[in-house]
């Protein structure tokens, strides 16, 4: 911890962990969607609910209806006639697919949505969005863990960026610059030199406020301590897939600045399996403009292949 703010909460008796909690306090946040808080206490397994279950509190909210409606009969899920209905569309993707994107909407709506010189949210979907598809699309290859909680928190690892850009504008703006401008440092050993805390744990903190499983919290909260998740990738598959994809580049920077350790991670991950990196970025980018057009996320400036190519 450097001679920071860190250090002078320490000197006042204020311990980081403490400060974080009280710039996230309940007061400070919006309250997630109650038909949404309904939708993710379901359980992922349809054989042990009734789809009803679903369908009605995502039917008590029509903008819900309309957006879940859309977001069927897209383009990405192809199906050659309209889906009515939302309980005929979960019989036909998935009642994880439903929740997932249920859970997106209310966090994104929950998100705020500025856009600033030292920070582009809609930046930070895109890299979120590809990590998301690079996660589940990791694990479906190996046919390991669940695919879709590793999509999820992916989606929303760094979701606390933008609300500490909120609550805490000067100091975390600043830290913003610096890391936009840095090119071989992680952004969460920025946060822990300066404020003795960093976003994935602050993440952890919105996690449970808004009462998302404990799992995805879990993945969410520990999504940057690479080196232990990648030994333990078995026991933890969800959580070592989603440390891997925030080592993915990021689409405002010019050069992935990460690469060597990705590879040195993911080698040591997956031992024998480096040939699977291309199959999966490729795919990424096949599916990624589609599947962004759904969640009405922007398209990246740069392609993975083009990072691998380089």
């Amino acid at each position: 911890m450097s001679s920071s703010i860190a250090d002078s909460g320490l000197r006042s008796g204020v311990q980081p962990q403490d400060e974080l909690k009280k710039i996230l306090t309940v007061e400070q946040l919006p309250a997630m969607p109650q038909s949404a808080l309904t939708v993710l206490q379901i359980d992922n397994d349809l054989t042990k609910v009734n789809i009803n279950d679903l369908v009605c509190p995502i039917e008590a909210d029509p903008g819900l209806v309309a957006q879940v409606l859309k977001f069927l009969n897209s383009s990405y899920f192809g199906f050659q006639s309209t889906i009515s209905n939302v309980k005929q569309g979960i019989a036909l993707v998935g009642i994880r697919v439903v929740k997932n994107f249920v859970l997106w909407k209310a966090v994104f709506s929950l998100i705020p949505k500025a856009k600033g010189a030292e920070f582009d949210v809609g930046g930070l979907w895109q890299d979120s969005l590809r990590r998301a598809m690079f996660a589940r699309f990791l694990l479906n290859e190996l046919k390991k863990g669940d695919s879709e909680m590793a999509f999820a928190g992916a989606l929303l690892q760094d979701m606390a960026i933008p609300m500490l850009l909120k609550l805490k504008p000067i100091e975390y703006g600043d830290l913003i610059a610096r890391y936009r401008e840095s090119e071989n440092v992680r952004l969460s050993t920025l946060e822990d030199e300066r404020f003795g805390w960093n976003h994935a744990q602050a993440g952890g903190i919105l996690g449970r406020t808004w009462k998302l499983p404990h799992l995805l919290t879990l993945i969410i909260e520990e999504h940057i301590e690479i080196e232990e998740l990648v030994r333990s990738f078995d026991s933890n598959s969800e959580e070592a897939a989603v440390a891997i994809s925030a080592m993915l580049p990021t689409d405002s920077r010019n050069v992935w600045s990460e690469a060597d350790l990705f590879m040195k991670y993911f080698k040591a991950m997956l031992p024998g399996k480096v040939e699977l990196i291309k199959r999966l970025f490729e795919r990424v980018d096949r599916e990624f403009e589609q599947y962004a057009s759904v969640i009405q996320i922007g398209k990246t400036k740069k392609k993975l292949m083009d990072y691998l190519d380089n």
